[in-house]
């Protein structure tokens, strides 16, 4: 059974798990540790909703509301409002039209302004 380990959140997972079903990794919000150790501008860019002036509790409340999500988290999930794509043998499918991965993309756009 192959280990896998997420190079967004350094998780570890088995896939296929012990039981033979498929498993589908999404990494987890920030934790408070996590947040505590980035620099000051780095978290009011993750979590514009923190005060200037931010405290442990602070971080904990946006933690305990899985609010901070994780810088290039991943999300394997397959969207199930994506449309089907179908291609003919020999044909590469267009990307853009392809299903689409679950992902949150709202925290790359924050960080890249």
């Amino acid at each position: 059974m192959p280990r896998f380990q997420c190079p967004a959140c350094q998780g570890t997972y088995d896939d296929p798990q012990p039981g033979g079903s498929r498993y589908f990794h999404v990494c987890a919000p920030l934790s408070v540790p996590e947040l505590e150790a980035l620099p000051v501008d780095q978290a009011h860019a993750l979590a514009p909703e923190l005060p200037a002036h931010f405290t442990r509790a602070d971080l904990e409340r946006l933690v305990s509301e899985r609010r901070v999500p994780r810088p290039n988290a991943r999300n394997e999930n397959i969207d199930p409002a994506a449309p089907p794509v179908s291609v003919k043998p020999g044909e590469v499918p267009d990307l853009e039209s392809a299903p689409r991965i679950a992902a949150d993309r709202r925290l790359a756009d924050r960080i890249s302004q």
